[in-house]
């Protein structure tokens, strides 16, 4: 495990050392040089603010963010806290969340990420990061080649399958005609398998430029989502009960051929040798470029409360 490594330099800390400094008013008066150093460092950490509660945090997301994103497409269980702020995901304690970079499948997804430790927990519970460009030199080149040759990644998605998100909780809403309109506009392909079943497919480029350096990034769910990444017993069971497409989620090639374990295998051993850990203290805020950095979470003990926003930071610095 690392901590702030001099090398990795991830995330970057500003640590406060006056007593009760606000962290909007901080944050206001400095932005242009956060702003620079998010972009040198793809993850800013601050800590030892004056964020103490749901309230103090929400006051630095109206200054740090120009537009909130919805959670437009998601596929993991959590709360929304507020307008602006929701529980991050709520997986079970005993269950890493391994890397990704949120809505990496959607075309529009949000720049940063803002996390808030409200409530450390006892042992463990670190949020992960990597640096995507760096995963993607790990990655073995003919890996790479191969998802460039073949279109990037599909993701086929089922809602109502019997194993999964319904559609309701995948949509918002089960009115068909609306969700036709909302796939159509995310550039979703929809079918209705039968009246309360709906399978989603999207093809994705696996590699991505940055939007403000142009460097190139890892930057998909494509691991996140395998069937080799499921549980043994989840696998089992599905696999006995589902074909393939109908299992709540499916990556493949963007062509529609099969990714095979040992690619998988490569991209994970990339991930896992890039990650960085940190120990969440009391009021410490993450503000990750979210897509240069994946973040995760670790199993943990205890009372954790990690909160979460998402969006794109105001056009002015």
């Amino acid at each position: 495990m690392k901590f702030f490594d001099n090398e990795v330099k991830l995330p970057l800390v500003y640590e406060s050392q006056a007593q009760n400094e606000s962290l909007p008013q901080w944050f206001e008066q400095n932005q242009s040089d956060v702003r620079q150093q998010l972009l040198a460092h793809g993850a800013v950490l601050f800590r030892n603010f004056a964020i103490n509660d749901l309230r103090s945090f929400d006051g630095f997301v109206s200054v740090a963010l120009g537009q909130v994103a919805a959670y437009v497409g998601g596929a993991t269980p959590r709360k929304q806290l507020s307008k602006k702020i929701a529980t991050s995901t709520e997986f079970p304690p005993d269950q890493e969340i391994k890397l990704h970079n949120e809505l990496s499948y959607e075309i529009n997804m949000p720049d940063v990420v803002i996390f808030c430790c409200l409530q450390p927990p006892q042992t463990g519970g670190q949020t992960q990061i990597v640096d995507v460009q760096k995963v993607l030199s790990h990655i073995d080149p003919e890996i790479v080649a191969e998802f460039k040759a073949k279109n990037g990644w599909k993701l086929i998605r089922n809602f109502g399958g019997g194993f999964g998100p319904t559609i309701k909780a995948g949509f918002g809403t089960e009115d068909l005609e609306a969700i036709k309109l909302d796939c159509q506009n995310r550039q979703i392909d929809f079918e209705l398998v039968k009246p309360k079943h709906v399978r989603t497919t999207q093809v994705r480029k696996a590699i991505h430029n940055h939007p403000l350096s142009g460097d190139e990034l890892w930057l998909n769910h494509v691991a996140f989502w395998h069937t080799s990444s499921l549980p043994q017993a989840y696998f089992d069971y599905m696999s006995a009960t589902f074909s393939l497409n109908e299992f709540p989620y499916l990556t493949l090639f963007g062509d529609g051929s099969t990714i095979p374990d040992a690619y998988i295998d490569n991209i994970r051993q990339a991930y896992e040798q890039c990650e960085v850990c940190f120990d969440w203290q009391m009021g410490d805020v993450l503000l990750v470029d979210n897509y240069r950095v994946a973040h995760g979470r670790k199993p943990f003990t205890g009372e954790r409360k990690v909160v979460v926003t998402m969006g794109d930071m105001p056009e002015h610095a």
